[in-house]
């Protein structure tokens, strides 16, 4: 027998909401999940006025407005997973302006959770794509893996409360990855849902000439480079001896994406500017928002 479970999701607008345009496009992707939700919060992390698009929303269930300015990304998931918890949800998520399941992804994601042994699966995540790569279905639908972005995965509320914290002073990025290490090392599962794809709309691509060649790539948000890169080293020693694979795994990820940028980004010196930056704070073992 299938399970009755309360989904809820945190939407976290993170840029100001001003056009008709914007409008449509942000309600053709909250049609993908929406109907599917027993709650949604959205918080507004912008000094703008979104009502607009707030009461386009044309929803059954219950919306909530929160004012979010001037929090981090990771505070904000903390208060959604407390929220709801205290109105007894079974599973959360939080998805960015931008950003969409594809046709029936949403649906097939709480198919398998409520015809799935539950007890060790704490988060399942659909396959995170840019709107524009190709999605190469695989033959197997699920499998485990070692971490994810929370970003469009659905969380296990009730394995959350054996270790119910995020690290909220890494402020923004990371925070994901660090509990999904933490819950694995107490037993249990991250799920990949290979066939079930959650796009980003959100991306440029970039390039940069090197004699008669052109080397292209998708840009990096400084700010988000400099929080990544700063939260990773505090990541890297607290896990270094508890999960050595997947730090060896990430180290050898982050060497080849600042490589990337080195090659591709015509705007590399400032790239690379805010990485010494964030290397310093570690150094300095600053945490939180950051600080010029």
């Amino acid at each position: 027998m299938a399970l009755e479970l309360r989904i809820y999701a945190g939407y976290f607008v993170d840029r100001p909401i001003y056009s008709d345009e914007d409008i449509k496009q942000y309600l053709d992707n909250l049609a993908t999940y929406l109907p599917h939700l027993d709650k949604l919060y959205i918080y507004n992390q912008t000094k703008s006025d979104i009502k607009k698009f707030i009461s386009s929303i044309n929803a059954s269930q219950k919306i909530e407005y929160v004012d979010a300015y001037g929090y981090g990304e990771a505070e904000i998931y903390q208060e959604l997973v407390n929220k709801s918890i205290q109105e007894n949800a079974d599973f959360v998520t939080y998805i960015r302006p931008g950003y969409f399941y594809e046709e029936s992804v949403f649906s097939e994601l709480k198919k398998y959770l409520a015809t799935s042994d539950l007890s060790k699966l704490a988060i399942l995540t659909p396959m995170p794509l840019l709107a524009c790569e190709i999605h190469e279905r695989k033959s197997e639908a699920y499998r485990t893996i070692k971490g994810c972005r929370l970003l469009g995965a659905l969380l296990n509320l009730h394995i959350y409360k054996e270790s119910p914290f995020i690290k909220t002073e890494y402020y923004q990025t990371t925070f994901d990855y660090e509990y999904c290490l933490r819950i694995r090392n107490l037993g249990y599962d991250v799920v990949l849902a290979q066939n079930c794809a959650f796009r980003n709309q959100n991306y440029r691509t970039i390039s940069r000439k090197l004699l008669f060649i052109t080397l292209k790539a998708y840009e990096r948000d400084i700010m988000d480079l400099y929080y990544e890169t700063r939260n990773r080293y505090y990541l890297w020693d607290e896990y270094k001896y508890i999960d050595p694979e997947y730090i060896k795994i990430d180290k050898k990820l982050a060497h080849q994406e600042r490589k990337e940028i080195r090659t591709r980004d015509k705007n590399y010196r400032d790239k690379f500017i805010m990485i010494d930056k964030a290397k310093d704070d570690y150094k300095e073992k600053k945490l939180g928002k950051y600080n010029k």
